[in-house]
């Protein structure tokens, strides 16, 4: 699988992390080697630790699973940039290497003053389309609680559909058209 440094959508730019820039306790440097606004002065306390969360999660799949490393190498986490403030305003990971059947989970987050504009779902349209190309890849899910229809918007938008529900969630998915 081919190392995919960058990839550009009308308004966002989506980074990916790599094993090395993935350290919850690196991120603002990451944020100074590509000369954006540095989100810890604009995102706030709690947001800061919602990124550092899913940072430390990344790096905990890539050390636990090695035999995977390639596929956490090339994008497991990704962050979504802004071009026209130059500023990170969310992100989305895919949370799991692709299981037996050729499934991946996708999460995401986006700043609340970001939301309603679009940008997470162009973002993620960029990003499914990305990972539907490799060849292990046969369907991307997600899990949504019940009650949060901003998101159930987003991936309806993005192509996925519901196929489970359970007491608190919904979860969507979208096969690979072959």
């Amino acid at each position: 699988m081919p190392n995919i440094s960058e990839m550009e959508t009308e308004r966002l730019r989506l980074i990916p992390l790599n094993f090395d820039s993935i350290n919850p306790d690196e991120h603002q440097k990451i944020e100074q080697k590509l000369g954006l606004q540095l989100a810890s002065m604009i995102l706030g306390e709690q947001i800061d630790r919602e990124i550092k969360a899913a940072m430390r999660t990344s790096l905990e799949n890539v050390i636990r699973d090695k035999t995977e490393n390639q596929w956490f190498l090339d994008w497991q986490s990704v962050l979504i940039i802004l071009k026209g403030e130059n500023v990170i305003v969310g992100g989305f990971c895919f949370q799991m290497r692709p299981d037996e059947d050729g499934h991946v989970q996708i999460g995401y987050m986006i700043r609340p003053e970001y939301r309603n504009f679009g940008y997470m779902t162009e973002a993620l349209k960029k990003g499914i389309e990305w990972i539907l190309e490799r060849p292990r890849i046969i369907c991307l899910v997600a899990e949504t609680t019940k009650s949060n229809l901003p998101s159930h918007r987003v991936l309806e938008k993005a192509g996925m559909a519901v196929y489970r529900e359970t007491e608190r969630s919904l979860w969507w998915r979208l096969n690979k058209c072959v």
